[in-house]
C-alpha cells in the first residue's frame, strides 16, 4: 500500500481528520505532529528555529522510508513549507508533492506582503479569513479558540503559537533561499488551493505552480485556507485521482 506522508498546518487539529480520513480508505496516511507542538522531540526542539530543522527530521525519520509501495509527500499551510522544503533536499524520496496553499515562499517585493500576519491576527480574523464559511469552522484550535477548551487544550495552544513563531516569525513565513532551489522538486506536483482563502491568496499559490517542474494547479470552489476540512469530498476526490494516476 502507498503511504501518504500529510505536514499539518498551524491551528489544526491532530490527526487524520477531514478528507484524510476518506484518503486512508486507499492510502496509509501518516499525520506526524511537528516537533515542538506536542510530541516527546518537544524538548530537543526548543533549540531548533527554522522550518529547514523541521524538513531535516522529517527526511531522517523512519516514515520517509516505508516499506512497501511509493512514498507520496504532502502539507497544508505551515506544513507545506515544510514539504517543499523536503522536496528540493530529496526529491528521489517522493512519488509526488501535494501543496495545499502553502507559505514558505515569498514571490512579491520587499514590502508587499505574500501572506497574512496568522501570528498577530486574533482567532475571528483567522477564521473570517480563512474560511468560505466561518460559521462552519470546525477542527482548529488556536489560543482563546473554541470557546470552552479545557486548561490543558489552551495550554497546548498557546505552546504550538509559540513553537510556530520559532521557526517562523523572521522571515516571516518563508525561506528567502527557498525560491531558488524549487527547480529541484520534479516530481509530479498538485498545487490546491480555495478560492475563498484570504490567508494564501489563490493566486499566490496558483503562481507558485507555476515555478515548479511538474506542477499543475487547483482552485477549489466555496473552500477557504483549509479545503481538506471545509470541502472534505471535493479534496478528496482531486487527490485520490492525482495519486492514484501517479503511483500506477
Amino acid at each position: 500500500m502507498s503511504t501518504l506522508l500529510f505536514l499539518h498546518d498551524a491551528d489544526v487539529l491532530p490527526g487524520t481528520i477531514g478528507a484524510l480520513g476518506l484518503l486512508a480508505d486507499d492510502l496509509h496516511v501518516a499525520v506526524p505532529r511537528h516537533p515542538g507542538f506536542g510530541t516527546p522531540l518537544d524538548d530537543t526542539a526548543q533549540d531548533w528555529d527554522s522550518v529547514a530543522d523541521l524538513a531535516q527530521h522529517y527526511l531522517s525519520d523512519p516514515v520517509t522510508d516505508p516499506p512497501h509501495g511509493p512514498l507520496h509527500l504532502a502539507g497544508a499551510g505551515f506544513g507545506g513549507w515544510i514539504a517543499l522544503e523536503m522536496a528540493v533536499r530529496a526529491p528521489h524520496l517522493f512519488t509526488t508533492l501535494t501543496l495545499v496553499s502553502p507559505y514558505g515562499v515569498k514571490l512579491s517585493g520587499p514590502t508587499e506582503p505574500d501572506f497574512a500576519d496568522i501570528l498577530l491576527l486574533d482567532p475571528t480574523e483567522i477564521v473570517e479569513l480563512g474560511w468560505a464559511e466561518p460559521t462552519a469552522c470546525h477542527d482548529l484550535r488556536m489560543p482563546g479558540y473554541p470557546p470552552g477548551l479545557t486548561d490543558d487544550d489552551y495550554e497546548r495552544a498557546f505552546a504550538d503559537r509559540a513553537a510556530l513563531s520559532r521557526y517562523a516569525w523572521k522571515p516571516f513565513l518563508h525561506d528567502p533561499r527557498l525560491l531558488r532551489w524549487l527547480h529541484l522538486a520534479t516530481m509530479p506536483t498538485l498545487v490546491i488551493a480555495g478560492t475563498h482563502d484570504r490567508l494564501v491568496p489563490p493566486r499566490h499559490s496558483a503562481a507558485l505552480a507555476d515555478l515548479l517542474p511538474s506542477a499543475r494547479f487547483v482552485e477549489l470552489p466555496h473552500a477557504g485556507h483549509y479545503p481538506y476540512l471545509e470541502r472534505p469530498h471535493a479534496f478528496h476526490r482531486e487527490v485520490r485521482s492525482f495519486l492514484i494516476g501517479e503511483a500506477q
